[in-house]
């Protein structure tokens, strides 16, 4: 057994990041096929806590603490060092090892391993805290909700389990602005999703080269702080034209360290005010909205666009079967929010022809991922 493990662990330094993630679906899977039932059944039953003990790590700095030492930490300096009564420390250090979110070589020492820097890092730390307080209670409430509504499709519908468990109102966009500190938990999640996903050298060979320094090259569509424009013009320097971030008044009024990007407010039901760009981009929006309001942010777009302009859209497009976890987990996460969807291939391909664009290309970011460009013009 331990010689197998040695192999896998050995294999997995010499591969690259898709063949990486490759290994641990397949190793996930197998684990699952191995199972009894009772593995099975108590597997599911309890798995909710975990996201709990990477709450309770985090409000005790125990993942901190355990990261700033190459050396285990004893159970007394960490009771010091917390100001947690030591019994119940132990305890609840006790489970965060059972799940490997911390390592325990002997009964009262613990040291930290990937998983616990992974999770004291600002942006595991801003998962968990955004998760704990905002979304994963909507999925709680997603199947009495569905069970209520004889499992209709909810797409369209004013109150959505998002709107039972934050007993609001209004969609979770007026939600954050009127609740600024989860407001501000929500744009650095987004800024957190979207870091690292990009594929530049594709975004940038939709390009136009031949730009001047008074075209409007770029237009970030609901664009949040504007680091995709940023990241884009650092990535090549040379670049000719405009960049243009819109965005609601809350988050254009918010500091940025995006260089060499306009700000501009704009409310994405509204006409388009940038005529003729070449680029249009919106990345993570769609997903936010059923098929109408799509089709009327897109037609507002469309209707900016000449011969000359492009529409990205940088969204996931899932297959048609075997879908990661995460990614399924999102579309559910958009069902319960906003009625809305993560798309698959087809429904993108009729969401864009029902308001006068074709697809042209879709280019995913990296091979195995399902984030991807997806390149539209205007039809024939």
């Amino acid at each position: 057994m331990e010689e197998l493990i040695s192999q896998i662990t050995s294999f997995a330094d010499t591969v690259d990041d898709n063949e990486r993630k490759s290994l641990i679906a397949t190793l996930r899977a197998t684990s699952i096929s191995l199972e009894k039932p009772d593995d099975t059944i108590e597997r599911v039953a309890v798995a909710p806590l975990e996201l709990c003990g990477a709450k309770m790590g985090l409000d005790l700095n125990v993942f901190k603490l355990l990261s700033s030492s190459n050396l285990p930490q004893s159970l007394d300096n960490l009771t010091e060092a917390t100001g947690a009564d030591r019994r119940l420390l132990a305890r609840v250090l006790r489970y965060i090892a059972s799940i490997k979110m911390i390592d325990q070589p002997s009964s009262e020492t613990f040291t930290a391993n990937n998983v616990t820097r992974a999770l004291c890092s600002p942006k595991g730390e801003n998962f968990v805290e955004a998760y704990y307080q905002v979304l994963t209670p909507i999925f709680y409430e997603l199947p009495k909700y569905l069970s209520k509504n004889s499992y209709a499709d909810p797409a369209g519908c004013p109150k959505l389990p998002f709107h039972e468990v934050h007993n609001w109102q209004g969609d979770p966009f007026t939600y954050s602005d009127a609740f600024p500190e989860k407001g501000a938990l929500f744009d650095k999640h987004m800024e957190f999703c979207g870091n690292n996903l990009t594929n530049w050298a594709n975004l940038f060979s939709l390009m136009d080269k031949n730009t001047s320094p008074d075209n409007v090259l770029f237009v970030d569509v609901a664009g949040g702080l504007g680091h995709q424009g940023a990241r884009l013009r650092a990535n090549y320097p040379d670049l000719q034209g405009r960049m243009i971030v819109q965005d609601r008044q809350r988050v254009i009024d918010a500091p940025t360290t995006a260089e060499g990007v306009e700000r501009m407010v704009h409310d994405i039901f509204q006409p388009q005010p940038i005529k003729g760009a070449r680029c249009y981009y919106i990345r993570g929006v769609l997903h936010d909205w059923p098929d109408d309001k799509c089709q009327e942010i897109l037609q507002h777009i469309a209707a900016a666009m000449d011969s000359s302009s492009t529409l990205v859209i940088d969204e996931f497009v899932l297959p048609e079967t075997n879908v990661h976890p995460y990614a399924s987990s999102m579309d559910m996460l958009m069902l319960a929010s906003l009625g809305a969807e993560e798309r698959t291939g087809s429904r993108w391909e009729e969401l864009v022809k029902s308001i006068g664009l074709k697809i042209v290309d879709i280019k995913p970011h990296r091979v195995g991922e399902y984030a991807s460009l997806i390149v539209a013009v205007k039809a024939a």
